[in-house]
């Protein structure tokens, strides 16, 4: 279901990793299908955890002249949350209730709906951040 990409493969050294090639002039959409049960932990007095947050990262980087991709050009993330069944329904119901209630100055401190994931700029520490975990 993706389109745009070449060449996809995943690095036997890197855990939860895909590499792929695109071209950045072209439409490009990547269909990621995660397999977990839920993202959605909360504390019970018969035990349970706090999930740890769930992020997708993209990393873009310019191949060189031997074409390894070393020149790191842009990383854009976003945290994702997976539900049980009709979960994710009961949670934007409850989420869109909770809002409505809320005067609109503080409605705009929250993001709009988008009809597809949109992933934001990861700042440059947490860029310095992920380089030194990479190593």
């Amino acid at each position: 279901m993706s389109v745009g990409i070449l060449e996809p493969h995943m690095p036997s050294t890197l855990l939860n990793t895909v590499e792929f090639l695109w071209d950045p002039t072209k439409r490009t959409s990547v269909f990621v299908q995660v397999h977990c049960i839920s993202t959605e932990f909360t504390l019970r007095k018969n035990g349970g955890e706090k999930g740890v947050p769930f992020r997708i990262q993209v990393d873009t980087f310019k191949p060189n002249e031997k074409g390894e991709h070393m020149e790191h050009l842009h990383s854009a993330s976003c945290l994702i949350k997976v539900f049980k069944p009709k979960g994710a329904d009961r949670k934007q119901k409850t989420d869109r209730e909770k809002i409505e209630k809320q005067s609109l100055q503080e409605r705009e401190k929250y993001q709009p709906s988008y009809d597809s994931t949109v992933l934001t700029e990861v700042e440059l520490f947490m860029k310095v951040m992920l380089l030194k975990y990479n190593k």
